[in-house]
C-alpha cells in the first residue's frame, strides 16, 4: 500500500501542525502515565522526570 502524505509548507501552517502533534504526544504520555500500575506519587514524579527532559 502506497500513502501519499502532504505537509504544510506555510510557516502558519507549519505551526499549527507541530501544535497539534504535541497535544497528541501529551494525550499518550497522559494516557500510559494513567494506566500504569504504580502509586500516584511514582507517576508524578515520572511525568516531573519527563518535564525535565522535554525542556533540556
Amino acid at each position: 500500500m502506497k500513502v501519499m502524505v502532504y505537509y504544510p509548507t506555510a510557516e502558519e501552517d507549519i505551526a499549527a501542525l507541530q501544535q497539534k502533534i504535541s497535544k497528541v504526544h501529551a494525550q499518550a504520555i497522559a494516557s500510559y502515565l494513567q494506566n500504569l500500575n504504580c502509586p500516584k506519587e511514582e507517576k508524578l514524579r515520572l511525568l516531573n522526570d519527563i518535564k525535565s527532559n522535554i525542556k533540556k
